[in-house]
């Protein structure tokens, strides 16, 4: 199980021993914005920040399986009902959001049921956790979270995975961890503190057979993982594990993202900008919170839907055909700007006419994809490469983080396209709408995407040179499309963009209770079904755009 660490060295903003490695099937991650600096990190559970960052907690529970993880331990392990259980949760410090109470309960009640035949099969949960600890200079550890089982006289051990929503695929490297610790690992109970090593007692056990399987709270829906024998499970492990593990603890260049909000090495990366009032907010002391604009304009429209959706609940689809499109649209788009050697995109380019091009989730009607061919010709000649002698860098998609420190936000933006232009970077945002031509509103109060952009270019946020930068917003109809250039050195710019980022962030900073509001749009909200207070019904609202 040992592994070489010599990859890693522990930076200057981290203090503490460094002895210990711990490694489970979460500590790399396999978010889409996983940093492997990060990974590196939380693998040392003996390290912490030289400065930390001394911020009140919330109010509410944000960690969206641990409630539920608690209440099947009741279950489980102290003999109670579900309802004896639920009633533990609704008395819980902190204290759950209406919706997430609900969602728990669905969760407990589902994953119970899913149990029912465990008798049957001769299966008895494991309250200890197993895992495998070796030394060689260092103490090596393997451990899982999941839910643990096995057979009278541990023939079968089995790790069971429980997902938000539906059922899906591990990582093979984090599979790997699983099995592993359930042919090798010893039983121990949860260390009082993080920092201290697990302690092992009794014997190990060798099961003769090692099953991981994926449980969807959603459903109840299984889905099996591994199901081997132990020598398989050795094999499993050489082949996905060992990579995998030296993978997380070598670590590797800070890349910021999601897993910003709660790293430990937050407060001294160097890879992270500062800049206060990039939100137009004064300063506060106040929990951190990570923040994109779709988060503001969904704190706008509910508050409860904006908690909801950062718990990651199961959602339905929220999309009508419109946003569909619009998607297929910037899919096509963003394929063609990431072809090596940049050739600006030509008509022979975009999908023959009468065929469907539309796939998977952003599938459309015919007469739907046609729409969105005329769409994709008018891109044409409103593309960035057409000059592609002045470009130096181009990133689609882009993922950029900065630390707002006077709203204590992590605000993270995706611009459509990011590119250089001597030096001086060039923000691209694509809108798809049906609609013809119109005397449109001020762009910055339309997308307030629009109005991060001008903010972070003005205050230098993304480095290179502000005086040459510039946002850029492509309308693409079916009849034609405007390209609109928004200079964010301008005073006048620069204080509209304030202004609407002030409006949505202000009222999303001081909100702790994250209250419903209801109306017609709870038809159309995807977290709906777990908001206690979500209007049954509403008058159907007309498409907009994307």
């Amino acid at each position: 199980m040992s592994h070489d660490t010599t990859a890693w060295r522990k930076p200057h903003w981290l203090t503490g021993n460094d002895g210990l490695v711990r490694v489970g099937p979460g500590t790399g991650g396999s978010e889409e914005h996983t940093c492997p600096s990060h990974a590196a990190a939380k693998a040392r559970p003996g390290l912490w920040p030289a400065r930390r960052l001394r911020l009140p907690k919330p109010e509410l529970e944000t960690f969206t399986l641990g409630p539920v993880m608690d209440a099947v331990d009741r279950v489980e392990f102290h003999g109670e009902t579900s309802d004896q259980a639920l009633a533990v949760l609704r008395s819980r410090t902190p204290a759950l959001h209406p919706g997430h109470l609900t969602y728990a309960e669905h969760a407990l009640r589902t994953y119970v049921r899913a149990c029912a035949d465990d008798k049957a099969q001769r299966l008895r949960p494991v309250r200890p956790y197993w895992v495998a600890q070796r030394e060689n200079g260092k103490v090596w550890e393997m451990y899982a979270w999941w839910r643990r089982y096995e057979s009278a006289g541990g023939r079968l051990r089995e790790y069971r995975r429980l997902r938000h929503g539906e059922a899906k695929d591990s990582e093979p490297g984090e599979i790997a961890i699983a099995v592993y610790v359930a042919v090798h690992g010893r039983q121990a109970a949860w260390p009082e503190k993080w920092a201290r090593t697990f302690r092992p007692y009794g014997p190990t056990v060798r099961p003769e057979r090692v099953r991981v399987v994926e449980v969807g709270l959603a459903d109840g829906r299984p889905r099996v993982q591994f199901d081997g024998t132990a020598e398989e499970a050795e094999a499993y492990y050489a082949e996905h594990g060992h990579a995998y593990v030296t993978r997380v603890v070598a670590g590797g260049r800070p890349v910021p993202g999601s897993s910003c909000v709660d790293c430990k090495q937050f407060t001294g990366c160097e890879a992270v900008p500062r800049r206060p009032g990039i939100l137009g907010l004064s300063s506060r002391v106040a929990p951190l919170r990570k923040v994109s604009v779709s988060d503001l304009r969904y704190h706008a429209a509910c508050p409860a839907q904006g908690f909801l959706r950062a718990l990651h609940l199961p959602e339905s689809d929220e999309y009508g055909s419109a946003a569909r499109l619009g998607q297929a649209v910037h899919g096509w788009i963003e394929k063609l700007h990431r072809r090596p050697g940049r050739p600006p995109c030509a008509a022979g380019d975009m999908p023959p006419e009468g065929e469907n091009w539309t796939e998977g989730r952003w599938r459309v009607s015919d007469e739907d994809a046609a729409t969105g061919r005329d769409m994709l010709l008018h891109h044409v000649d409103a593309c960035p490469f057409r000059d592609a002698a002045l470009i130096q860098r181009v990133e689609p998609e882009a993922l950029r983080v900065v630390h707002d420190t006077a709203a204590q936000a992590v605000v993270i933006a995706k611009p459509d396209l990011l590119y250089q232009e001597d030096d001086s970077w060039v923000w691209r945002e694509l809108k798809t709408t049906r609609r013809r031509r119109h005397r449109q509103a001020d762009l910055l109060e339309t997308y307030p995407q629009i109005a991060l952009a001008v903010t972070l270019l003005a205050q230098g946020a993304l480095g290179g040179e502000p005086d040459g930068s510039r946002v850029e917003v492509e309308i693409l109809r079916p009849d034609g499309s405007d390209l609109h250039m928004i200079d964010p050195t301008d005073p006048g710019r620069q204080r509209k963009a304030l202004s609407v980022l002030q409006r949505y962030a202000g009222p999303w900073r001081e909100d702790e209770t994250w209250d419903a509001r209801p109306g017609p749009h709870c038809q159309f909200c995807p977290v709906s079904r777990w908001c206690p207070s979500a209007a049954p019904d509403g008058a159907v609202t007309g498409e907009g755009e994307t």
